[in-house]
This record gives C-alpha cells, sequence and structure tokens, in this order.
C-alpha cells in the first residue's frame, strides 16, 4: 500500500489554511480514503490477486479458493466485502486472517491497514486464543476447537465490566501467552484466571480518566487555556458568562450579542471557566464556534453526529465513534467501550493535552511550534496507544490523518480547529444546498 500512504502523507505534509484552493484540497484528500472494500481489494492483491481489480466475482472467487485451502468456512455474504461503506465484524477479520495463513505481526498490520481497528484484544478469549494459534502455527480449526471447550467453563460468557480490584493488563497476559507452547497450558490458564476475562479497555479507560482530570479541574488546561484564548482571541464575552451579570431585558442582551456574532463568529469560540462542563470543554477543544453553541448545546442534545454524519470531510472511518461529550461521560463513569471509541479518544485528548500545555508553558496562545515539538507529541500519542494495546496512528485512516496533517502545521491544536471548523461549513453548505 506504499503509494497510497505516500499520497496522503505528501497531503498531510503539504496542505496549508493559507491556500488558495486549501477548502478544495480538503475535500479532494477525504474523497481519496479507502473503505474496507478497496482496502480488501489492495491486501488481496499484495497476497497473489493478479485479475481485474474491478471484477469482483473473480476477486470472489480468489477468495473462496484462499479459505478453502486453509479449511475455513467462507461466510455467505463475502461478496459484500467489496461493496463501498462495509464493515465487518471481527471476527470475520480474523478469518480472513487465518484464511491468507497471516502471523501475529501480519495480522495486526491487516487490523490497522484494512479493517481499520486495533488488532488482538487479548483480554477477549476468542482473540486470545487466535493470537496464540497464529504464533504457534495453528489451524482456524484448532482454534475454534479451543474455544469451544473454553465456552464450557462456568462464567465464561458473563457480562463483560472493569472489576473493582485490581485488574490485570492485556500486555501482561500476552506475555503468559508468549510463554506457552501447548494448547493444554493456555486452555487451563484461561480456566484458572476466568475473572481477567471479563472486561478489556483497562488501561484506557484509566488513561481517559487521568488525562480529563488534569483537562478538567478547576485550575486545569481547559480553563487556563481558555483564559488565555478570552483575552487574546476572543472579541466579546461568551453569551452565556454575559446573561449571568447583566442585568439588562434579555431581548436587548440578544441583540447585542446577534450583532457582535455578526461581526466576529468566524473567530470567537466557546471557551471553558473552572467549572465547566464536559461538553462546555468538548467544545473549547474542538473549536466549536460561540453562534453555534446553543444549537448543538439545546436542538442536538451536546452531539455532533448531525454535522459528521454523510460529510464529505468526515469519510465512515473518521466518523465512527468520533469523541464526544455522551462518549467522554461514559468512559468518566468507567463503563467499557467499542475499541475504536477508546482508541479515538486516547488520540484527541492527548493531542489536547500535549499543545495545550505547550502553550500554557510557553504563556502564548500564538507560539510557533517547532518540528520537534510536533515529533514529541506524535510519539507521545504513539506511546499512549501502544500502551493501550493499540495501532500507531496510520495515515491511511482518515481520523488519523486529521491529526497527522495538524502536526505538520506550526498551530497544530489551532489546525485542528480550523479542520473541525471545515467540517461544519461542509455541512452548512449541504444543508443550504438541500434547502
Amino acid at each position: 500500500m506504499g503509494q497510497y500512504t505516500e499520497l496522503l502523507e505528501i497531503d498531510a505534509e503539504t496542505l496549508s489554511p493559507d491556500d488558495d484552493n486549501y477548502e478544495e484540497s480538503l475535500l479532494k484528500t477525504a474523497a481519496s480514503f479507502r473503505g474496507f472494500d478497496e482496502a480488501l481489494t489492495a491486501f488481496i492483491e499484495e497476497h497473489g490477486y493478479t485479475g481485474d481489480l474491478a471484477n469482483v466475482p473473480a476477486k470472489a472467487q480468489f477468495l473462496r479458493e484462499k479459505f478453502r485451502a486453509a479449511n475455513v468456512k467462507l461466510p455467505r455474504s463475502f461478496r459484500e466485502w467489496f461493496v463501498p461503506g462495509k464493515k465487518l465484524a471481527r471476527k470475520t477479520a480474523f478469518q480472513i486472517c487465518f484464511a491468507f495463513g497471516l502471523g501475529v505481526d501480519e495480522t495486526n498490520d491487516f487490523f490497522r491497514c484494512v479493517q481499520f481497528e486495533r488488532g488482538f484484544d487479548c483480554h477477549t478469549i476468542s482473540e486470545a486464543v487466535y493470537y496464540f494459534c497464529m504464533k504457534n502455527g495453528l489451524s482456524y480449526a484448532e482454534a475454534q476447537e479451543m474455544i469451544a471447550r473454553i465456552d464450557r467453563i462456568p462464567g465464561s460468557k458473563k457480562t463483560r465490566a472493569i472489576p473493582d480490584r485490581e485488574v490485570l493488563y492485556t500486555g501482561t497476559i500476552i506475555e503468559y501467552i508468549n510463554a506457552m507452547k501447548d494448547k493444554e497450558d493456555l486452555i487451563q490458564y484461561i480456566t484458572d484466571s476466568i475473572d481477567d476475562f471479563r472486561y478489556n479497555n483497562a488501561t484506557a479507560v484509566k488513561y481517559v480518566q487521568e488525562l480529563w482530570a488534569d483537562i478538567s479541574k478547576e485550575d486545569g488546561l481547559a480553563a487556563r487555556e481558555g483564559t488565555m484564548i478570552d483575552k487574546t482571541r476572543n472579541r466579546f464575552e461568551n453569551k452565556h458568562k454575559k446573561g449571568d451579570t447583566d442585568t439588562r431585558f434579555a431581548e436587548v442582551i440578544d441583540e447585542e450579542v446577534r450583532q457582535q456574532e455578526q461581526e466576529v463568529k468566524p473567530y470567537d469560540y466557546v471557551t471553558a471557566g473552572p467549572d465547566a462542563s464536559t461538553w462546555t470543554i468538548f467544545a473549547q477543544i474542538i473549536g466549536l464556534p460561540n453562534y453555534m453553541e446553543n444549537e448543538y448545546a439545546v436542538r442536538h442534545d451536546r452531539s455532533l453526529a448531525s454535522v459528521l454524519s454523510e460529510n464529505a470531510l468526515m469519510p465512515l472511518n473518521a466518523s465512527y465513534c468520533f469523541p464526544g461529550q455522551h462518549s467522554i461521560d461514559k468512559l468518566l463513569r468507567g463503563e467499557l467501550a467499542d475499541n475504536e471509541m477508546m482508541r479515538k479518544m486516547l488520540i484527541f485528548l492527548v493531542f489536547y493535552t500535549y499543545w495545550a500545555k505547550v502553550i500554557l508553558s510557553k504563556d502564548d496562545v500564538f507560539y510557533s511550534a517547532k518540528r520537534s515539538d510536533s515529533e514529541r507529541c506524535l510519539e507521545t500519542i504513539n506511546n499512549r496507544l501502544l500502551n493501550a494495546g493499540y495501532p500507531e496512528l496510520y495515515v491511511g485512516n482518515p481520523y488519523d490523518w486529521i491529526f497527522m496533517w495538524s502536526l505538520n502545521d506550526e498551530h497544530p491544536l489551532d489546525a485542528f480547529r480550523t479542520y473541525m471548523g471545515e467540517v461544519f461549513a461542509v455541512k452548512e453548505e449541504q444543508e443550504e444546498t438541500e434547502d
């Protein structure tokens, strides 16, 4: 997939908000991202398919032969894998990896670059078995036989929840599995440690809670950055703050705010104070303009679903599980979440935390980042992802690309907020066209 990623890397490095055709270029880049169907086609081409890349029956026949040779049952809906917008269940993705005889590293790469998800989650019994089998050259049939035996263990299918006691992290489970050579050892280990397979994403939940505590506390990153923004960028007080102290008639206040918004609405956006809500802090992180705050706080119930849905700047793999107030609150309660939600939330919060700290340490909201600053940020994000069991940023993933593109700007946090502003603008234009 060299040429594909190479072109996206070039776009990430060269597209600038200062370019004359900036909006058009962003839309062109967003349209170039692969969905699962195109990524799978590229994958089978790399693994021996020599036919016409547009010939779905020929590609389907190639898959049929691969599955038959590996004695893996091919799902009936496999032809739909080449339909745009398709997303596969993780079990099905692992079947593909077994059918092509992939090893552990190759399977992780498949999930990162084709499935656009994390690889093995060894807190999940079936995936711990898959990991063991691929590492030791066992077949899919042998993996299924092991899983069937484990499924008969009492309590193996209880509801998954993070326990109150000390958790066992995924990396430790992998270390245990790496030391095993016999499948009976693995079955016995899972039998003896069944409680450790009733939860997952514990490391990511811990990271999210720690990051959010640093961001949201009374004198936290959001409040301090919000104060800097109000002093240097925003040209009028937050509408809601004004309403708290202004004793004039509401109609007079609203008219004044309306006039001010007409003058400066491209520049002023929501900022957080010491007691800010999750929504207000989230709105500040994405650079939500003040004039839009009420609409999305009330009309859309603090959700960006309406603006992200079918948005030309937000391909499916970017909009799916995009961070939001509701997902943040869910994770703060310690509830388990979709792997992809956890990964995207980590990227989102680590990115903001890093740059908010830089800006505050320099006492300069207009600080121009050095290349070394951005390189350290990228390394910080990737380290957090790897420690939580998720893949590093991948330029071919449209969600990851937004942050990798932002890191190439002199003002990465501003660049991210600018991109989000373009997402809102595209949605507004779409709604105007529909009307």
